[in-house]
C-alpha cells in the first residue's frame, strides 16, 4: 500500500465487505441506480470514433485510408479500444462523406472493399469490433437512384419524396428543393424534400422497397463483410416529427432484418436530445443512443467548476432507459465529429480535459472517444476544424500523417504529438491510456451500478460503482482550489487504483483535495 494510500484510508471508514453496500445506502448514498444488467455489462467497450481521412496515410497521397487505419490497430488496442466507429467511407462527392453514392463500396481514396474486409479480421484477431456509420435517411443527388428519379423513371422516383405543393414549401422553404440541370440551373416542376440540404434527397421510408433496399445494405455488411454493427445517422428524421410511430415501427422492422445475419450487432444512435426523445428507440432495437444529455451536463459541470447533478443525471437518464428496455445500453461522449473538440470548450485546459476523461471512463455505458481527445487535439466549427488530420508527430515527420488540409487549430505549434506524449507520464495520453485500461480490468467501472455519495461539498464529484465482484469509489475535484469535503466513515480493503494528485490535507474530520484531483480507489 503506497504512502498516498495508506494516508487516504485513514480518512476513510472500515467496514466488513458484506455490510458496504448497505453502509453506503444508509449513510451516503442520495439515491441508489438501477441495477445494471451483468450479461449486457459483460459486452461495454471503450469505442474509439474515426474519421478515416484524417488518420493515417499509408500511400503517401496525403489522406487517411483504411490499410493506414489497419496498420495502427495495434496503437488502438494498447490504448485499450474496445470497438471502432468508422465516420463513413462509402463513394461520396464530399469530404466528409454524409451524402452516399454507393452503398455496396468503399471510397477510392480509402481503398478497396478488400481493405475495409482486412481491416475487419485484423480488428477481430485483437477483439476489437468494428461499427459502420450507416447514413440512409438521404443518399446523395449523385446516387444512381436519385439519378434515375430526375430521368423519369418512375420506379426511382418513388424511393424519395415529392411535392408540387406550394405550402409545403412556405411551410419548410429550407427542406424543399428544386431539381437542377447539369449547368445547376434550378428547374420549375414538383420539388423533393431534402431535410439537411438540397444534396442529400431524402429517401422516402414510406415505400416498402426503399425499406428493403436499407435492410439488404445492412445485411450486406453484417453478413458478408463480417462487421458488428452500425452507427445510424439522423435516426429520428426518417420521418416526420409528427410521426413517431412510424419511425419507431421501421427501426424494428429494420433490427428484425439484421437479427436475420447477427442478433448480436451493437447499434448505436445519433438522437439529439435528452433521454424522453431517445427512450421510444430503445424499444425498437436500438441497442443506445449517444448521450448527448449527460455530455452538456459534464461539460458544463467542469467548466463551472461545480458538480451540476452529474451522477444524479446518469440515474434519471437509466430511469427512463428502464422504463423502455430493462436491458437498455448506453453510449457516453465528451465531443463528437460534429461539436466543437472538448479542449477547446475547456479553454484549452489540460486539468479539465483530465477531469472531463476521468468522468467519461468512470460514468456506465460505453464510453466513446473521437479521435484526437486522448492527445487533447483542438478545434471548433466549421466542421472542417474539428476534422483535423491526427498528430502522431511534428509535421514531415511521419510518413504517415495526413496533409489532406492545413490544420487550423491542432498542429505541433499548439498540440504536443502523440510521439511527445508518449514518454511524457503526466500527458493527457497517458491519462487516457491508464483510465481505459483500468476500467476495461475492473467489472465495477466497466459495467457495475452506480450511487452517489454526499460529501457536501458542490465542487467534488463522488459516486460508488459496484458490480458482483467488484467495487470502486470515485472522488474528483472540479475545482481550480483546494476544496474540503467531510471525512466519510472509511472503507476497509480499499487499494488506490489511480489517482493525478496526492492528497494535500487529511484530519478525521476533512479531507482536503488538491485542485482536479482526481482519485479511484478498488475493492
Amino acid at each position: 500500500m503506497t504512502k498516498i494510500l495508506s494516508v487516504f484510508v485513514f480518512l476513510v471508514f472500515l467496514l466488513p465487505s458484506n455490510l458496504m453496500q448497505k453502509a453506503l445506502a444508509q449513510d451516503f448514498v442520495e439515491r441508489e441506480a438501477i441495477p445494471m444488467n451483468p450479461e449486457k455489462g459483460k459486452d461495454t467497450r471503450v469505442f474509439y470514433s474515426v474519421f478515416v481521412q484524417s488518420f493515417y496515410d499509408s500511400d503517401n497521397d496525403g489522406i487517411g485510408d483504411i490499410p493506414g487505419l489497419t496498420s495502427k490497430l495495434q496503437y488502438l488496442k494498447e490504448l485499450g479500444i474496445g470497438g471502432l466507429w468508422l465516420l463513413p467511407v462509402h463513394p461520396s462527392p464530399s469530404y466528409h462523406k454524409y451524402d452516399v453514392e454507393d452503398y455496396y463500396d468503399i471510397h477510392k481514396d480509402y481503398g478497396s472493399l478488400k481493405d475495409y474486409k482486412k481491416l475487419v479480421k485484423k480488428a477481430h484477431e485483437l477483439d476489437i469490433i468494428i461499427i459502420l456509420d450507416l447514413v440512409a435517411n438521404h443518399t446523395s443527388n449523385k446516387h444512381p437512384w436519385f439519378k434515375k428519379a430526375i430521368s423519369g423513371n418512375q420506379k426511382y422516383r418513388d424511393y424519395y419524396v415529392w411535392s408540387d405543393n406550394p405550402k409545403d414549401f412556405e411551410k419548410e422553404p429550407y427542406q424543399w428543393h428544386q431539381v437542377r440541370n447539369d449547368k445547376g440551373e434550378k428547374q420549375d416542376g414538383e420539388r423533393y424534400y431534402g431535410f439537411f440540404w438540397w444534396e442529400m434527397p431524402d429517401l422516402n421510408f414510406d415505400h416498402p422497397q426503399v425499406r428493403e433496399e436499407i435492410k439488404k445494405i445492412g445485411q450486406f455488411w453484417l453478413g458478408k463483410i463480417g462487421i458488428d454493427g452500425f452507427r445510424l445517422d439522423a435516426v429520428p428524421h426518417y420521418y416526420p416529427d409528427d410521426q413517431l410511430n412510424k419511425n419507431l415501427i421501421w427501426w424494428r422492422e429494420f433490427r428484425a432484418g439484421m437479427d436475420e445475419v447477427n442478433p448480436d450487432a451493437f447499434i448505436v444512435a445519433e438522437i439529439w436530445g435528452g433521454a424522453e426523445k431517445t427512450s421510444p428507440y430503445l424499444k425498437s432495437g436500438i441497442s443506445a443512443g449517444f448521450n448527448f444529455e449527460l455530455s452538456d451536463t459534464i461539460r458544463k459541470s467542469v467548466l463551472s467548476g461545480k458538480n451540476l447533478g452529474i451522477v444524479e443525471t446518469v440515474i434519471n437518464i437509466q430511469e427512463q432507459y428502464f422504463v423502455s428496455n430493462p436491458n437498455f445500453e448506453d453510449a457516453t461522449i465528451l465531443t463528437n465529429h460534429d461539436m466543437d473538440r472538448i479542449m477547446t470548450e475547456l479553454k484549452r485546459n489540460n486539468n479539465m480535459a483530465k477531469v472531463s476523461a476521468a468522468l467519461l471512463l468512470t460514468l456506465p455505458g460505453n464510453p466513446f472517444i473521437y479521435y484526437g481527445e486522448e492527445i487533447g487535439m483542438l478545434g471548433e466549427k466549421p466542421d472542417e476544424y474539428i476534422r483535423e488530420p491526427f498528430l502522431w508527430n511534428i509535421e514531415g515527420e511521419d510518413s504517415g500523417q495526413t496533409n489532406w488540409e492545413i490544420p487550423y487549430a491542432s498542429s505541433s505549434k499548439t498540440v504536443k504529438p502523440l510521439f511527445y506524449q508518449k514518454d511524457d507520464r503526466m500527458s493527457i495520453f497517458n491519462h487516457y491510456k491508464s483510465l481505459i485500461n483500468l476500467r476495461n480490468q475492473n467489472p465495477a467501472l466497466s459495467q457495475g451500478s452506480i450511487s452517489p455519495i454526499a460529501t457536501g461539498n458542490s465542487k467534488i464529484v463522488s459516486f460508488f460503482r459496484y458490480s458482483g465482484t467488484q467495487e470502486a469509489i470515485i472522488i474528483i475535484n472540479l475545482s481550480s482550489e483546494m476544496e474540503r469535503i467531510l471525512t466519510p466513515y472509511g472503507l476497509d480493503g480499499f487499494e488506490m487504483a489511480y489517482s493525478n494528485f496526492n492528497v494535500f490535507k487529511i484530519n478525521d474530520k476533512e479531507i482536503y483535495l488538491q485542485p482536479y484531483s482526481i482519485f479511484i480507489l478498488t475493492r
